[in-house]
């Protein structure tokens, strides 16, 4: 079990002293989120570290998650401790209401002392009332001007945080946003590039097969592609690997 420091803060493996104030121990807690994030491969895997380091930086956590949410309000990626938290979140996308969807909507952080006496939410709260769930803190992850999506910590106890804990988790957001922004532009560069390729690919391929079927049989450009499709169609396979059957040679001619 990890051991808790003065603060009031797990220790989280960033090697933070526990006699270090508020801004070195966040300074720390920082520098160990960016070599976290900032070596995953997907923003999938970023944001699941995101939800274990919140949870292990904020005492009375049972649990933490964290999201990203496009401009309408859908999550396009989460990260989640446990299957409370998880479930609990999913039931928010559903219902459209809950303390992370308001912290993202809002741009500020948001404390739930006790889901049982929480009026905000009526549908949420009533949907959570069998969880394990009863305090929350949501704050907004911000890059610039936008909110990209919403991290949050639960209890299974009532007035489980501090004003202390909410100004942790919302100093935390600030940098572990930018990073998550980091990684969801190299991502989405990187299936851009992986998308372009196989355009290029199959364009190679079909141009190709084009040419084979011109010759082959005496057509012309535009008569030898209809030819291609027609066969596609007829194999019920993409028009890419029929080109790719005639250019290595294993279509016949029909």
């Amino acid at each position: 079990m990890d051991a808790m420091n003065p603060q009031g803060h797990r220790d989280t493996g960033a090697a933070v002293p526990s006699e270090l104030p508020l801004a070195r121990e966040l300074a720390a807690l920082t520098a160990h989120l960016a070599e976290l994030l900032l070596t995953h491969d997907t923003v999938d895997e970023a944001v699941q570290s995101l939800a274990n380091a919140a949870k292990d930086a904020i005492t009375g956590a049972s649990g933490a998650g964290a999201s990203l949410i496009d401009p309408r309000g859908r999550k396009t990626s989460s990260g989640a401790t446990d299957a409370v938290v998880l479930h609990a979140d999913s039931l928010q996308y559903e219902l459209g209401e809950g303390p992370c969807l308001s912290a993202w909507a809002e741009q500020r952080s948001i404390t739930m002392s006790d889901s049982r006496a929480e009026t905000r939410w009526p549908g949420w709260t009533q949907a959570v009332a069998g969880l394990p769930l009863r305090s929350a803190l949501s704050t907004p992850l911000m890059s610039g001007d936008t909110a990209i999506g919403a991290l949050k910590v639960y209890s299974t106890e009532p007035d489980a945080f501090t004003p202390r804990d909410m100004e942790f988790l919302t100093l935390l957001a600030r940098p572990a946003a930018l990073m998550l922004a980091n990684v969801q532009a190299r991502d989405a560069a990187q299936r851009l590039s992986s998308d372009l390729t196989g355009a290029l690919s199959d364009r190679d391929a079909i141009q190709r097969a084009v040419g084979i079927m011109m010759e082959r049989e005496d057509l012309a450009a535009d008569q030898a592609l209809s030819r291609i499709v027609a066969l596609s169609r007829l194999r019920q396979r993409a028009v890419r690997d029929t080109a790719l059957d005639i250019v290595q040679g294993r279509a016949h001619k029909g």
